[in-house]
């Protein structure tokens, strides 16, 4: 008798097993960059959107010579607020298809290996379009929210001194870069040039205690089945074809560790039903939640759980962070793959 999901699934069970799959393969998340911001759990109460009040990084104004014949001027700290846009998710597929999957081997891990995959990718193909939102065209984006945190040298592959721009994009807060995010084939263009350095896993939070490899041609790929990480300029890399480009151009993202937010509305849900008539078991996962790039706010509140091409609006986002406070910039390259 074929395996039916209706058999192996109880969904109680499988809802926070595919829920830590998915977050351990969400590079985005792994790498530091997405963090849990407990000023954006507001959207557990319900609502649209999260606007999360703050007070301005920094006090403006220089010590004041003191005398005995006048007083200070006070000053005073600033408010301010960003507004973040909860996303409403889900997807379906027909049991069939997945029992199939599972043929010869264990139905769980078989399937929650797939559906965690694809929830990893899908999360991230999200945070991405917020991004483009945020900074805009590669080749110009007048208007942007972050468009004084973007880098467009025109052409040239990823340097040093790309991420040197980078970095002073941030002032003197450029030092707290952590991570790139890049495209594939600028990932494959580095290492072309030896220019990719690999951690050992459990060292990856320990630079510069840990020992770099690469730059050579016997080490430069890390080998098969090899769980080092990849380093670029003391940064790590994370890799991501959904990363912006138009096929000559490519969006380098830096991040500083926890720049990005993340909230859940509703955990994850996972449902199944069975359909007698047609002999087909369904199965569905639903997902509410909010990725928000710290120091940016969601300006059109008339637009309810954006489609990606809304969040990739650059209407649709303005900065209300200090230029330096914001923890995000961009570059664009060129790659020769």
């Amino acid at each position: 008798m074929a395996v039916r999901l209706a058999d192996i699934i109880v969904p109680d069970i499988w809802d926070p097993y595919i829920s830590e799959r998915s977050t351990y393969k969400n590079q985005f998340i792994t790498s530091g960059i997405i963090q849990n911001v407990p000023n954006l759990s507001g959207i557990s109460e319900g609502g649209h959107f999260v606007n999360v009040p703050f007070w301005v990084a920094n006090l403006d104004g220089d010590l004041e010579v003191m005398t005995d014949t006048t007083s200070f001027t006070p000053g005073k700290l600033t408010a301010d607020s960003q507004v973040g846009v909860v996303l409403h998710r889900g997807r379906a597929w027909a049991s069939r298809d997945l029992a199939a999957l599972a043929a010869g081997s264990d139905p769980m891990a078989a399937i929650g290996e797939r559906v965690s995959d694809y929830i990893a990718n899908q999360q991230q193909k999200e945070l991405l379009k917020i991004l483009e939102g945020a900074f805009g065209g590669l080749a110009s984006n007048t208007g942007a929210a972050l468009e004084d945190l973007s880098y467009i040298p025109g052409s040239g592959s990823l340097t040093a001194g790309v991420v040197a721009k980078m970095r002073s994009l941030l002032g003197d807060h450029g030092d707290k870069l952590t991570t790139l995010a890049i495209h594939s084939a600028v990932y494959y263009d580095l290492q072309e040039r030896k220019l990719v350095d690999f951690v050992q896993t459990g060292d990856a939070q320990a630079i510069p205690n840990s020992s770099f490899t690469g730059r050579s041609y016997q080490s430069s790929f890390g080998g098969p089945g090899s769980e080092n990480v990849p380093f670029f300029c003391g940064l790590r890399l994370v890799v991501d074809d959904d990363i912006s480009n138009d096929g000559t151009n490519y969006a380098v993202y830096g991040f500083t560790g926890g720049s990005v937010g993340q909230a859940e509305q509703q955990g994850q849900r996972t449902e199944t039903d069975r359909d007698i008539l047609a002999k087909e078991d369904a199965m569905a996962i639903d997902m509410h939640w909010l990725y928000h790039p710290m120091g940016l706010t969601w300006t059109n509140q008339g637009i309810i759980n954006p489609s990606r091409a809304q969040l990739a609006t650059i209407g649709n986002w303005s900065k209300v962070y200090q230029t330096k406070n914001i923890g995000i910039v961009r570059a664009t390259v060129v790659s020769n793959f």
